[in-house]
């Protein structure tokens, strides 16, 4: 049967094309009205993920969610995941509030506690195990919703294997960290006089197979006797996850912030979407015009290009864990950092 072509009118195209005009104007106006602070009381509830800031629940984020989890006790027993885990094609950094144990992380182990990080290959397989007395939990942050709206993010389960949409195609795509395989794919012989054009698409044909490779070599835990705070004009902070620092990411990045007792950080705005999570004390941030008292367990959706700054209020430094999607604006070209006020400490 032959199928029907779309027509639009003159009209109709006129109409698409002033949407696009007036996207940049309303977008402000959303990103005015989209939720910004979560009270740490919305994590009261049994084990599993609770979803803090995520664009189905009315946010403004585009690119990254946050949410909690808590993992019942028992080690091997009693979890849900026993041999391969979950897999997706979002990055996933996740950050240790208490107890201790170990992610299967392609298959390979690795040990943390509390205040470490644990930062997921792309499509890797991983499961978490708690091996302490009591339950214990943890914050992550993935880019989910940026792989969705482009219409490539896949989620293979175990205990879902009839939703599997690669790992359906044999041991090999089981095992792949690059979807659809990682068999170095076949090219010309390179001594035979390639074509500028036929080298440029055999690199397109081998990246996936480099890409694994990269996703392999790639750092996944950060300890937290190696997190450093370092003075800047931001104030105290630490680079946790970044792909100029070993961690093979594209799109996510992490950093830990820190205000003293009665100091104030400095002021900053910038055109990527950013998730805080408070780890300790209380405080205040102004954000734009709006002030919002935090304590530890807050989260914070700061809208894109919002100007930002953070005051500790409390007898203990005020101490944040912050989630952005800078990479992913990097690497398109569209990031822009504006420094307002310096911090008032070293």
């Amino acid at each position: 049967m032959e199928q029907a072509s779309v027509k639009l009118d003159v009209a109709r195209n006129q109409e698409l094309y002033m949407e696009l005009v007036r996207f940049g104007q309303t977008e402000q106006v959303r990103r005015r009205e989209s939720p910004v602070h979560v009270k740490r009381e919305v994590q009261a509830g049994k084990p599993g993920a609770r979803f803090m800031v995520d664009p189905r629940l009315g946010f403004n984020n585009r690119t990254h969610r946050l949410w909690v989890n808590q993992l019942p006790p028992g080690g091997e027993e009693g979890q849900a995941w026993k041999t391969l885990g979950h897999r997706h094609t979002v990055e996933a950094v996740i950050y240790w509030l208490s107890g201790y144990g170990y992610s299967i992380i392609d298959r390979k182990r690795y040990d943390w506690k509390a205040g470490d990080v644990v930062c997921v290959p792309m499509f890797a397989w991983h499961r978490h195990v708690n091996s302490s007395d009591d339950s214990l939990d943890y914050v992550a942050s993935t880019t989910g919703p940026l792989s969705m709206g482009l219409g490539q993010a896949v989620y293979e389960d175990e205990l879902y294997p009839q939703f599997w949409v690669h790992a359906q195609q044999g041991e090999d795509a089981v095992r792949a960290l690059t979807p659809g395989g990682s068999a170095a794919p076949a090219t010309h012989d390179e001594t035979a006089g390639l074509t500028q054009a036929q080298r440029l698409y055999n690199e397109q044909l081998s990246y996936a197979y480099h890409e694994e490779l990269n996703r392999r070599k790639s750092k996944v835990l950060l300890k937290s006797e190696d997190i450093k705070l370092e003075a800047t004009n931001m104030g105290r902070m630490a680079y946790l996850v970044d792909a100029r620092i070993g961690f093979n990411v594209k799109a996510l990045a992490t950093v830990m912030a820190e205000v003293p007792p009665g100091k104030h950080s400095g002021s900053h705005r910038h055109l990527y979407d950013e998730i805080d999570f408070v780890l300790q004390g209380r405080g205040k941030v102004i954000i734009d015009d709006k002030t919002y008292e935090v304590e530890a367990g807050d989260a914070l959706a700061i809208p894109v290009f919002a100007w930002h700054q953070y005051f500790c209020a409390g007898d203990e430094p005020l101490r944040l864990l912050c989630h952005s999607t800078r990479p992913a604006m990097e690497n398109l070209g569209l990031v822009l950092t504006q420094h307002g006020e310096n911090a008032n400490y070293a």
